[in-house]
């Protein structure tokens, strides 16, 4: 058995075994959140100061930023996507808007890809990447993909290969639906969907995270319904308890308690939380500190937005 295929069984054994603990499919946190007490109870939210732009991505083929992520490998690095018509390929790039080289996912392809997350589990960084986009709500199916993220990132002078961990196809319980809200949360081991409408109301959905390369055909159930505007992406903090959901304004943030699924924390009161304008803003992610706010927009030149807590200057991004 070759040194590779030995490291991808322990990779998946190590996921098998966490999803198999007593809290529905995800462990404890390690660390306890900033907004939960310890007696589970909400403290005082984050209070966050005005947005502001950071850069302009130096990368000219990043011409429709549809989805962003925090790097959990490499502190200062964040990932991007542009929308339907581009290949299966990642941009990674830096707070100075720097370009960081450009990685393909082997083994996928891009119907619409509309939004990506980063997590980290049993050990290992990884990339999620939602192929979901259906302006015309008609697809039959749809597809996710998790990827491993490098150890290092630099530019390089060709693309490079991300190792694809696992492919996800998979429909809805209630039909088609069009979406550019993706989402995983680590504790739970859950990705977590909202479909984009024109109605005043959508849906949030769930289903399991993949745990191998080509697992069988899975359904996303409904779990909540959310009144808020037009969605057009979402993260979920690396503590698993926030849910930042954005419109082409504002975001809407919404918890859950360690011991209560997402069903329940969308039946919340959402909290607003004041974006900084953008033409066509579609990405948004949390920071390394599971509370500072990064958005890109879909119009180029792109810029690179964030929106920071107050009074935390020594909050590692």
């Amino acid at each position: 058995m070759c040194k590779g295929l030995r490291s991808s069984l322990a990779f998946f054994a190590a996921l098998v075994a966490v999803a198999a603990s007593p809290l529905h499919g995800g462990a404890p946190a390690e660390k306890a959140d900033r907004n939960v007490g310890p007696t589970g109870a909400p403290t005082k939210p984050v209070v966050y100061g005005q947005g502001r732009e950071l850069a302009k991505l130096a990368n000219q083929a990043i011409t429709e930023s549809s989805g962003v992520a925090c790097s959990h490998a490499v502190p200062g690095v964040l990932w991007t996507h542009n929308d339907s018509g581009d290949r299966p390929q990642l941009y990674a790039l830096n707070l100075k808007g720097e370009d960081l080289g450009t990685y393909f996912v082997q083994g996928a392809s891009a119907q619409d890809w509309e939004d990506m997350c980063s997590f980290a589990i049993a050990g290992k960084n990884l990339l999620l990447v939602g192929d979901v986009g259906d302006n015309k709500a008609q697809r039959k199916a749809y597809t996710v993909y998790v990827a491993m993220e490098p150890a290092t990132i630099a530019k390089q002078p060709k693309p490079q290969p991300l190792t694809l961990v696992a492919r996800q196809d998979f429909t809805y319980e209630d039909g088609s639906h069009n979406c550019e809200s993706i989402a995983v949360d680590p504790l739970r081991r859950e990705i977590i969907l909202v479909s984009k409408t024109n109605d005043p109301t959508c849906k949030a959905y769930v289903m399991p995270l993949p745990l191998e390369k080509n697992p069988k055909k899975t359904v996303a159930k409904a779990i909540a319904t959310l009144t808020i505007p037009t969605t057009t992406a979402m993260d979920i903090s690396p503590d698993g308890l926030r849910a930042i959901v954005l419109t082409y304004g504002d975001a809407y943030e919404y918890t859950r308690l360690p011991d209560e699924d997402w069903g329940k924390g969308f039946a919340r009161q959402p909290r607003v939380i004041k974006m900084p304008g953008r033409a066509q803003g579609e990405s948004v992610c949390y920071g390394l500190d599971g509370v500072t706010l990064y958005l890109t927009s879909e119009k180029i030149p792109t810029p690179l937005l964030e929106v920071a807590p107050i009074g935390e200057p020594d909050k590692k991004k």
